[in-house]
């Protein structure tokens, strides 16, 4: 068989790379694809149909909506209506599916229970695609369904392979294992044309491998159909737009230019113990060695990590006033560069012209060479908010309150120490030249702070606030929330909702203390100190006890992610044995199995990056307040900087959307009421020089804007389903907010 070309036709689901991956991968074929508002088809039948010349076979994707309706379905229907010598093979996949079924004389109505991330044994013919087939697990992902007839409720019979009523639809496969929905239509076939669908995700992760077959046997009947017709050439250019692959740059860049490769500077240190990092903190503080320090910090237990896969290293960054800082405000579109002192604003600017700056400021410390055991030798260092993150996937950010108001902050750290909480060597670094003063100074203090020379600040002065919650979500409304998240799925626009509040809550602590009791009472893998100043923004104070990785890459090229979906309170009384009953049920396990297979779709969209596999399905983990369901997702880069382009093509934290992840963002953006979330539910962390990264989901965080007094903003929320209760979501909102409550209400 000769290499084939396809078409996919994307519906703008949070899958679809994952089965144009599939299909490359399965098929040995050329795979390229357009929206289905592609512009130069909508209104042009006959460029569109020209243009399906071209191509051995279509594959119809899935996403949210109605079949019925022409602004979800698009071109996908002008699929069905080719003129005689212009017909080619479909495959419909969901959405696809439908289309198919309802172009025919079949009906698309509603579930009673949706069927989203559910897994199970489809019952088939045998025959046709299915031909050969043993048994197929497949996922689903669905509100609607096709009926064929009125007799499709019961066991497993003859009337269910019996054809549409005008006859044209084939039945092929059948889920008859829901008691509620009764049978369900898996797999149909036309008569006649040379179409094909599938209800279920071929794609998913928990689909297994028989499920990929069925897309073997499909491409096997297409290609000799296709090779029975006279090939025809399309006379519109193939060349389609690339997945992003670098994000877009300004055209004069402001930073990186005329730069050389640099040197990194270090010293080590093997302390009998390793110092608290919050005393070295202050003791470099009372030193002048460090002003205004950015901590980001793994929470320990007994003086070891909570987890040594995520939680290995803590490092403390000091900037200087003259450091480099890069903000982004979506309310101006404003980029602003501050270094040298000086201030460039760009206007009409974009987030991802905030990544593109990142990328050249850091090509040029290309070469560098740094100790090899420390994930971090200087860069970047800051956030990304929610609404930058909207930005990206074209969802128009809610107004904030406070025009201005940083949604990409980063400062350019060229001084710090890391701390390697399993080996105990401590590190002392940095990239500016001639710095030799200041590394000896740094260590001193930090022999000065581990033979306990003198007292730490806050220990020796404590300061006293009573907190008090001024504002935040009430029972009523929040659940109201959740059953206006669960009309919107079973009317098919979302499979799941990540839906969140925030609460307000004034203290007039100091950033640091709150932040010292913080580490305290709720140690986690990404404990997190930044503050932020300028003139022109003013301040950010941002405290984090995040359990949560969202992505990092390695100077290697391997990249991560973690999602954490599914979570249960701690108490004295509640066992592991006990959290993992809960965390196994259907309802846990088919959040987190939406996510993971969308943060597998925005990987697999990214130019050069390969292999992407899940080693770590839905496993439990133990923090101090909570148990969590988390699962891992891996791939490799092939070129340095992509994983600048991961992170641009992967917010926001897909954990914090739901899945599709535009559709489900517009949503929110109208159930929360327009209200921004700011940085809560974005990602921190930092763009390493050296070519690595490292970003944790902004989750179990606080953050305070300098112009807000003494208002502290909290977030809190969970993802809705189909399967939740209100009051189920309303105290998982509670129990994710309290693991802070008790530092600011004190």
């Amino acid at each position: 068989m000769q290499d084939g070309r396809l078409l996919f036709i994307d519906a703008y689901d949070s899958f679809s790379n994952s089965i144009i991956a599939l299909l490359r991968r399965e098929l040995a074929v050329t795979v390229e694809s357009i929206k289905i508002d592609d512009a130069r088809f909508v209104l042009n039948d006959k460029a569109f149909s020209k243009f399906l010349d071209g191509f051995d076979a279509v594959v119809a994707g899935p996403g949210p909506g109605h079949p019925s309706n022409a602004n979800d379905i698009g071109l996908i229907r002008k699929l069905w209506t080719q003129p005689p010598d212009h017909v080619i093979p479909v495959l419909g996949i969901c959405l696809g599916f439908q289309s198919l079924c309802l172009m025919h004389g079949a009906q698309v109505v509603r579930l009673k229970q949706p069927r989203h991330g559910i897994v199970n044994s489809i019952s088939h013919c045998g025959q046709d695609i299915f031909a050969k087939a043993g048994e197929v697990v497949a996922t689903q992902y669905h509100s609607l369904h096709v009926r064929l007839s009125d007799n499709e409720d019961g066991h497993l019979n003859e009337c269910l392979w019996t054809p549409s009523q005008d006859g044209s639809i084939i039945p092929l496969a059948w889920d008859c294992a829901d008691s509620t929905n009764g049978n369900v239509l898996m797999a149909v076939r036309h008569k006649d044309q040379p179409f094909w669908g599938f209800q279920y995700h071929p794609e998913s992760i928990s689909t297994n491998s028989e499920g990929h077959s069925i897309i073997r046997n499909w491409w096997a009947i297409a290609w000799e159909w296709r090779s029975g017709q006279s090939r025809r050439d399309s006379g519109l250019s193939l060349c389609l737009p690339a997945p992003l692959d670098s994000v877009g740059a300004l055209n004069e860049p402001a930073l990186g230019q005329n730069f050389r490769s640099r040197k990194i500077s270090w010293s080590t240190l093997l302390p009998s113990s390793v110092p608290d990092v919050a005393d070295v903190v202050e003791r470099l503080q009372a030193q002048s060695l460090c002003k205004e320090p950015i901590i980001l910090e793994s929470g320990l237990r007994d003086a070891r990590p909570l987890n040594p896969e995520t939680g290995r290293y803590s490092i403390i960054c000091c900037p200087e006033a003259s450091s480099i800082q890069l903000c982004y405000s979506t309310s101006d579109r404003t980029l602003s560069i501050r270094r040298d002192g000086k201030l460039e604003n760009v206007p009409d600017s974009c987030t991802n012209d905030a990544f593109e700056q990142v990328d050249e400021y850091n090509r040029a410390y290309s070469n560098l060479e740094g100790p090899l055991d420390v994930p971090f030798w200087g860069g970047f260092v800051g956030y990304v908010s929610y609404e930058s993150g909207l930005e990206t996937i074209d969802v128009t950010p809610p107004a904030t309150n406070k025009a201005g108001r940083p949604d990409f902050w980063f400062v350019f750290v060229e001084r710090s120490l890391v701390f390697d909480h399993c080996s105990g060597m401590i590190y002392i670094q940095s990239l500016k030249a001639h710095d030799d003063v200041w590394l000896d100074s740094a260590k001193k203090c930090l022999n000065s702070v581990h033979r306990k020379f003198w007292i730490p600040v806050s220990t020796s002065v404590r300061q006293q606030s009573e907190g008090r919650l001024t504002a935040g979500p009430q029972q009523l409304q929040y659940c109201q929330k959740v059953h206006d998240c669960q009309e919107k799925l079973r009317a098919g626009e979302s499979y799941e909702l990540c839906l969140t509040d925030q609460s307000v809550i004034t203290n007039t602590l100091r950033p640091w203390n709150l932040y010292r009791q913080l580490r305290k009472q709720n140690p986690a893998p990404f404990g997190a100190y930044i503050r932020l100043s300028s003139n022109h923004h003013g301040g950010l104070s941002l405290l984090s006890s995040s359990p949560e990785r969202f992505l990092s890459w390695s100077r290697s090229g391997s990249c991560q992610f973690r999602p954490i979906k599914g979570t249960v309170r701690k108490s004295p009384n509640t066992t592991r044995e006990q959290a993992e009953a809960v965390l196994n049920s259907t309802k846990e396990q088919a959040e987190n199995l939406m996510i993971v297979d969308l943060i597998r779709h925005d990987l697999s969209g990214v130019k050069g990056v390969d292999n992407v596999r899940v080693p770590k399905l839905m496993s439990v983990e133990e923090y101090e307040t909570v148990y969590q369901l988390v699962s891992v997702i891996e791939g490799e880069l092939n070129e340095r900087n992509s994983g600048t382009a991961v992170l641009a093509a992967s917010l926001p934290p897909g954990s914090m959307t739901g899945a599709p992840k535009k559709r489900s963002c517009e949503i929110l953006k109208e159930i929360e009421q327009y209200k921004p979330r700011g940085p809560y539910s974005g990602v921190m962390g930092y763009f390493d020089v050296g070519g690595g990264g490292d970003f944790s989901v902004i989750i179990r965080s606080a953050y305070q804007w300098d112009d807000g007094g003494s208002d502290w903003h909290i977030g809190a929320g969970g993802a809705v389903t189909v399967l939740s209760s209100a009051e189920g979501e309303w105290q998982e909102m509670l129990t994710k907010r309290d693991s802070l409550l008790p530092t600011f209400l004190q």
